[in-house]
């Protein structure tokens, strides 16, 4: 009996040293803390940057990011001592620079900016009517983003955030936050969001007061990674806004709906390359926007 204990002792001993030890790090199940996220980040994390918060303490995600846009819209002109229905063009160049820093356990913050050069363009057939050109710094964005509850079984990521808006021109301060949820189901990633912005109050060069302005907007898609490289995504926006008005005269609600195409794929060590596509959907205006976002990881 005691050879027999012995034998079982050494066994279960033995079986102990070499046992794989469990990366340093790395959580076990789906309660993988989301902040602990690997070294080696794949495509469909950096797609996710945006709705989860993925960055351990001290490390930072930097975008640079170029889009073009076009709206065409349909008014009424004076053309040749009379009314007709002319088109306004609408193009907007932007530059974005947005940064994001890991400060506490599943907690991060975040600033940017964007340079945004516009240009107004109303013709009727091949007669050019009125053009206008605009260039500016559209302000600076900051805030915080936090995970409430992880993702676990049954249950979704819920992350929120709370941001400023400080402008750079004649415009109001903005102030807002949302929520989102993210859920992983192999092989997608589906996340859906809803945000609520609130214009404070702001009194203008020549003593006229803005009101204050409410929007809101909501946004659903879903992320398919094919490789660790390489993630597609769509993204389906609501916008409900009403403008700033003058003299405390109703505004007038505006609704915008649009939906996104995205490809992120890696091209090297924490740098990868996001080409997008934008078409709106609220009609009868047309509208698209392209460009391309580099986020850079370290």
């Amino acid at each position: 009996m005691a050879d027999l204990i012995r034998t079982r002792v050494w066994t279960l001993l033995i079986g102990l040293l070499l046992w794989p030890p469990a990366a340093h790090g790395q959580a076990q199940g789906p309660d993988k803390p989301i902040g602990e996220a690997p070294v080696e980040r794949d495509a469909e994390d950096v797609f996710l940057r945006g709705q989860r918060v993925l960055l351990g303490r001290g490390q930072v995600v930097l975008d640079v990011g170029q889009f073009y846009a076009r709206s065409d819209t349909l008014q009424l002109a004076l053309f040749n001592d009379s009314l007709a229905l002319a088109t306004r063009e609408q193009t907007v160049l932007t530059t974005v620079l947005f940064g994001r820093v890991g400060v506490l356990h599943e907690t991060e913050v975040f600033a940017g900016t964007a340079f945004v050069h516009q240009r107004q363009r109303v013709f009727y057939g091949d007669a050019d009517l009125a053009e206008s050109r605009q260039s500016d710094i559209g302000g600076f964005a900051l805030g915080v983003r936090r995970t409430f509850m992880r993702e676990g079984r049954g249950r979704p990521d819920v992350i929120g955030t709370f941001d400023v808006q400080v402008p750079t021109s004649d415009t109001s301060y903005v102030l807002g936050g949302g929520l989102a949820a993210v859920k992983s189901i192999d092989p997608l990633v589906l996340f859906v969001g809803a945000n609520y912005h609130r214009s404070l109050r702001h009194d203008r060069e020549d003593g006229i007061r803005l009101q204050s302005a409410n929007r809101a907007d909501v946004s659903l898609g879903y992320a398919l990674s094919l490789n660790d490289s390489l993630a597609i995504s769509t993204a389906a926006t609501a916008l409900f806004t009403r403008a700033l008005t003058v003299d405390g005269d109703p505004s007038r609600r505006f609704d915008a709906f649009s939906l996104r195409f995205a490809l992120t794929s890696a091209l090297s060590k924490g740098l990868f390359i996001e080409p997008s596509v934008s078409v709106g959907l609220s009609g009868p205006d047309r509208s698209f926007a392209m460009g391309v976002t580099i986020p850079y990881s370290f």
